[in-house]
């Protein structure tokens, strides 16, 4: 079996699906690695180094869809798909923005090509190995409140930053986390389970709001201790982001609050978020989202993303005949 690794075309992307390491295990497992040229550089990985693992370097993407079964990408491609010699029976592995390009994948899927999403794995135990996704979240949460915190006024780091953070995820929990590397106050945290409360106060909570669909729990903590940074991470994968932070939400935050929406591209947690834009509302908060925090840590990024690539790429290769795609009965 061979696997192709592309070079990523996302705007700003700098991670790669595969790092030589990664192309080493495969190629251990005996299997043939072909890597797009470059396809490494925006982090820092040689075609050398590639060379050196085990794989074959490639001048162009359409050699890599011509020699391949499996193709791994982190992005889905900018360009056409079908200007690339598709095959019946490859295999397309990597964030596949399901909700946006489900008609797109199920016209690929008729043409016998499947599509894996890392998007829609769930996050247990049995898929710890190929869940890319929470790795990913991890960065994008400690990234998140680094870059909210980089945009207080001069005057709110003058103490500790007072922070709130909504979601009890993997990047929910890193932004917990990451307070306290700048000691920071012990933020609040806000979840939709009280099952959620250890998780939250081992990662760092000062205090876990247990929040309902009428939304009176935050409305209610928003009043009593308004924060300096909320950093939203609520979402459940698959599906759309709950609107947390209403226009009756946003009235309760001073001016200078900056809120870091992580889950835009699920609708947001914030009625105000733009997609990658930096919004001041008319009551002084200010309303960021970027699209790839963890493009701002390509080497750790990769290194994550790669292990759980290897990982579901073994597993495609050990069970051929039903591999794990997009489809409501499979992830």
């Amino acid at each position: 079996m061979i696997v192709g690794v592309l070079r990523e075309t996302a705007r700003r992307e700098t991670r790669v699906a595969l790092t030589p390491d990664a192309v080493r295990t495969l190629s251990t497992a005996g299997l043939r690695v072909l890597v797009e040229e470059s396809a490494g550089r925006g982090a820092g990985f040689a075609d050398a180094a590639y060379r050196a693992a085990g794989a074959d370097v490639v001048g162009d993407r359409a050699a890599v869809f011509e020699g391949a079964g499996i193709v791994v990408w982190v992005k889905p491609p900018a360009f056409d798909l079908d200007s690339m010699p598709l095959r019946a029976g490859t295999t397309l592995v990597g964030f596949q923005d399901p909700h946006y390009r489900r008609g797109e994948i199920d016209r690929l899927r008729g043409l016998g090509i499947e599509s894996v999403a890392f998007d829609l794995v769930p996050r247990d135990d049995s898929t710890a190995e190929i869940d890319a996704l929470s790795g990913m979240s991890r960065i994008a949460g400690a990234e998140g409140y680094a870059e909210g915190r980089r945009l207080l006024a001069p005057a709110r780091l003058t103490r500790p930053v007072r922070g709130l953070v909504l979601g009890c995820g993997a990047a929910g929990l890193a932004a917990i986390a990451a307070a306290r590397t700048f000691g920071d106050e012990k933020p609040t945290a806000v979840g939709n389970r009280l099952a959620q409360r250890a998780a939250a106060s081992a990662a760092g909570a000062g205090q876990f709001v247990p929040n309902r669909d009428d939304n009176a729990a935050l409305l209610e903590s928003l009043a009593a201790t308004p924060p300096d940074l909320v950093v939203c991470t609520a979402v459940h994968r698959g599906s759309p982001a709950p609107r947390l932070l209403g226009q009756a939400e946003l009235d309760l935050l001073g001016p200078g609050t900056v809120i870091v929406d992580l889950v835009a591209k699920a609708g947001g947690n914030c009625v105000a978020t733009v997609a990658d834009r930096t919004v001041t509302l008319p009551n002084g908060v200010v309303v960021t989202h970027r699209s790839n925090y963890p493009a701002s840590r390509p080497v750790a990024a990769s290194r994550a993303y790669a292990a759980a690539t290897a990982a579901m790429v073994l597993r495609i290769a050990g069970e051929r005949g039903s591999p794990l795609t997009v489809d409501e009965n499979v992830f």
